[in-house]
């Protein structure tokens, strides 16, 4: 059995989106009774619609009944705060915006009997960037993925996130994941591949979590826990040197793509990256995009310059 569950903040439109599309496509594998789809719209911006929420909860936990599931993919999606990352919860009693920290969020959302079904499950946060980009946000936002346990988490950098990009990603999720078996985290650039708008549009993160023995304890059965981070951003040598891209006119005459394809060099303090020059007539004003500390280059075709720059420890 499938379950796809679609939690979605008050207030947004989600025609036509991404868990919808998910659905669609595993439609024509599974049966009505093998291939459940729920959406949910919440809204716990006051204490009494929190109380309304937790009951509400435990009335959905009651609907999907006892965790028997193959696949259990769940989607968020939800607006996040631009200066700080914190995720919306609803409407306060005058109207205005609620954000939290991605924990205490998380702890609201999944309240009572639906936090155990987010184990071994795969996360997707349909939100904007800040929620990734901040550390306090990032620490957060790991923070709960511990206790929570999902076995795979997804998240996108970009700052106007738009779900459109990933239709693509999504369909081939549902073949290689859903429908194959492959393990999310050995197919996941294979995934990003597929689709031709979303490298351009957003970096792509992958929280995994992990489960060791710890054989160096007391107790033979104990087990070491960790969420393992892994941030995806395409890199091309003429447009995203090292994966930063170039502004689309030149900071200082003003000239429309007229970058020189980059190449090799230092800073004035002798740190790595690659330099891109303005061809313009007279201008000649250079940007510098500084190499990764720790990185893993993924081209897509040998001698191409282009490809995915991976980096752990997030």
């Amino acid at each position: 059995m499938i379950l796809i569950l679609h939690f979605v903040c008050t207030g947004l439109n989600t025609r036509g989106g991404i868990p919808r599309l998910l659905n669609a496509a595993l439609e024509e594998y599974y049966t009505e009774a093998t291939l459940w789809y729920l959406e949910v719209i919440f809204d716990f911006g006051t204490r009494c619609k929190l109380r309304h929420w937790q009951a509400e909860a435990q009335r959905l936990a009651s609907t999907i009944g006892e965790d028997t599931f193959q696949q259990k993919i769940f989607f968020i999606s939800i607006h996040s705060e631009v200066t700080r990352g914190d995720l919306f919860v609803g409407k306060d009693e005058g109207g205005d915006d609620v954000a939290v920290l991605p924990k205490e969020f998380m702890d609201y959302l999944f309240a009572g009997c639906l936090r155990p079904l987010v184990s071994r499950a795969t996360l997707f946060m349909l939100s904007c960037g800040p929620v990734v980009t901040f550390p306090q946000s990032i620490c957060s936002f790991k923070e709960v993925l511990l206790e929570l346990r999902p076995a795979y988490t997804i998240a996108f950098g970009a700052t106007h996130f738009i779900g459109a990009v990933i239709k693509s990603f999504i369909v081939a999720f549902g073949s290689r994941v859903v429908i194959q078996g492959h393990d999310l985290g050995e197919v996941f650039t294979d995934l990003l591949n597929v689709s031709v708008e979303l490298p351009m549009h957003t970096d792509a993160y992958l929280f995994q979590f992990e489960e060791q023995m710890a054989s160096d304890m007391p107790n033979p059965l104990s087990s070491a826990v960790h969420i393992k981070g892994m941030h995806y951003s395409w890199y091309h040598t003429h447009h995203r040197p090292w994966g930063c891209p170039l502004p689309m006119s030149c900071p200082k005459c003003g000239s429309i793509h007229s970058w020189s394809p980059s190449k090799q060099g230092e800073d004035s303090s002798g740190a790595p990256g690659r330099i891109s020059t303005c061809q313009s007539p007279a201008c000649g004003f250079q940007m510098f995009s500084y190499q990764p500390r720790s990185y893993q280059v993924i081209k897509v075709k040998v001698g191409e310059g282009m490809g995915w720059i991976k980096q752990a420890g997030i």
